[in-house]
């Protein structure tokens, strides 16, 4: 009759340590392919921009009163809201020339001479950011499902898709675009109601309840 073998305890113990120290290096760096591949930035911008336009953002406003897109007192107007309904002379002074071809501007171009911080006009969530060719960098806030506002020619931008910003909070700072060249220091600001481009000028003295 054949003499049983058997395996020593510390061989048994060191065969399944190194089973479950194989399984457990396995599973992280799985996970971390995983992670690296399928969960990126890149993508979970894609997916928050998706639920962003599908649901509607909860806001409770701290109050009905719109502020303006900044604090500086030194920032002008460069170039106001084209108005459909103005004389031909404000219509004139109203539109953008890129490439040799005049647009209507959608919104109210400000400059400074000096940089100037950019501020959300209302509570809201960051629906989009992205780096425009022309425009330069441009964020969106979503306010409600039917209100949302526009920052564009931006130099540093503070925030990211899904951020929940309040009024007032500092969105970015100031920047240039290649629209307009008389200036270092531009936001290109737009306000859209219900699909419609609204004068944000007019914007600042809405009640927020005013608006559907």
């Amino acid at each position: 009759m054949k003499p049983k073998y058997r395996l020593k305890n510390w061989v048994v113990i060191s065969v399944y340590t190194l089973a479950i120290s194989a399984i457990v290096v396995s599973m992280f760096l799985l996970n971390r392919v995983l992670k690296e591949s399928t969960y990126s930035d890149e993508t979970l911008s894609y997916v928050y921009k998706g639920l962003l336009h599908d649901v509607i953002p909860v806001v409770n406003y701290q109050n009905n009163e719109i502020i303006k897109p900044f604090e500086s007192e030194e920032v002008d107007i460069l170039k106001s809201f084209y108005n459909k309904d103005a004389d031909a002379s404000v219509q004139e002074k109203s539109l953008i020339m890129y490439q040799n071809t005049y647009m209507p501007n959608t919104g109210v171009l400000y400059s400074s001479s000096q940089e100037f911080e950019i501020l959300a006009v209302l509570d809201g969530t960051v629906a989009d950011v992205v780096a425009d060719e022309i425009m330069g960098n441009n964020v969106t806030i979503k306010h409600s499902n039917n209100l949302t506002t526009v920052y564009q020619s931006l130099n540093e931008v503070n925030v990211i898709v899904g951020d929940l910003i309040k009024q007032g909070d500092v969105i970015g700072t100031s920047g240039i675009n290649k629209v307009e060249s008389s200036s270092e220091n531009m936001l290109l600001f737009e306000v859209i109601n219900n699909g419609e481009y609204l004068n944000p000028e007019e914007f600042y003295n809405t009640n927020i309840k005013e608006l559907s």
